[in-house]
């Protein structure tokens, strides 16, 4: 039986009368599964982690962080979960060494040693006070406190928020060794090099619904970019291809970007006999594209004068 780190079933939020921020979304996450989160502004990314989070509550639906319901009052169920929001809100008054004191009296499984480890190895001060602490020092902060409390689950909304590469590279290795040790990661981003080094599965959401979700290696496996020459012009069948998402033209050239069965697509391709074929990968920045502008996200303007 599969055990989930997270299971979301037909959640909605809507603020105020009219603005609709989720809209019946279902979500399976696995256990032990790295798992990246992804969508344009706005979509609704975070307001679905803050919900997880018991941040804000569901106008409807119901999800479960592993195996427990979110509803419930209990704090024991954010005990083995850690969290690293976009923005950083801690006490500003409070010393660093003040909050990782109170960490620690929070979270049964605090490992003293590895914050310390971590303290030194990412030099942070605890003697300061927050309020004392940059954008990125702050940032360093949650992710120390979220690898000292050993989590099961570790929920991030843009982890990389206000660190430079180095230092988030560092953390990013650290989450994965994590995960290697059975521990489930689930982040959203906007760095998809990132997401693509990372994830194991991945989802898109788009205006509060979400599109889809599927295995990475599967989606990257069954997208290509097919170039290919139609002396007398794009045949009719090109335009009805399942997971067609874009047909981009150049003189005679057609380039035919699939974001879904691709072996079933080049026979079709294939059987129209072009004068000339070829196939070529897409990283997945490009396919996050295509797929946003096929779902009508986009801002393609005219050349500024």
């Amino acid at each position: 039986m599969q055990n989930w780190a997270i299971e979301i079933q037909n959640l909605s939020k809507i603020f105020g009368r009219k603005k609709v921020a989720l809209d019946d979304i279902d979500l399976a996450v696995p256990e032990g599964s790295v798992f990246g989160l992804m969508g344009p502004n706005g979509a609704g990314k975070s307001t679905l982690i803050k919900i997880l989070m018991g941040i804000i509550f569901p106008s409807s639906g119901t999800a479960a962080l592993l195996g427990r319901d979110i509803s419930n009052p209990s704090g024991e169920l954010r005990q083995d979960i850690a969290y690293v929001p976009e923005v950083q809100n801690f006490y500003p008054s409070f010393y660093v060494e003040d909050i990782l004191g109170y960490c620690q009296r929070v979270y049964p499984n605090w490992d003293k040693k590895r914050c310390k480890t971590l303290l030194k190895a990412f030099d942070l001060p605890i003697e300061d006070r927050v309020r004392e602490l940059s954008k990125g020092m702050k940032t360093r902060l949650a992710h120390i406190i979220a690898l000292s409390i050993r989590p099961r689950l570790v929920i991030l909304d843009e982890p990389g928020s206000g660190l430079d590469a180095v230092i988030k590279q560092e953390f990013m290795r650290l989450y994965m060794q994590e995960a290697a040790s059975g521990a489930g990661i689930f982040f959203s981003t906007h760095n998809l090099h990132e997401l693509e080094r990372m994830a194991d599965q991945v989802a898109v959401i788009m205006k509060g619904k979400l599109l889809f979700q599927r295995s990475l290696d599967e989606w990257k496996a069954n997208s290509r970019k097919i170039q290919a020459i139609f002396p007398e012009g794009l045949p009719e069948e090109i335009k009805d291809l399942p997971g067609l998402l874009r047909v981009e033209t150049q003189g005679k050239v057609y380039s035919i970007v699939l974001g879904d069965h691709f072996t079933e697509n080049l026979e079709r391709i294939k059987a129209l006999k072009p004068q000339y074929m070829d196939t070529l990968d897409i990283s997945l920045e490009d396919l996050f594209v295509y797929t946003m502008k096929k779902e009508g996200y986009s801002h393609e303007i005219a050349l500024l004068e």
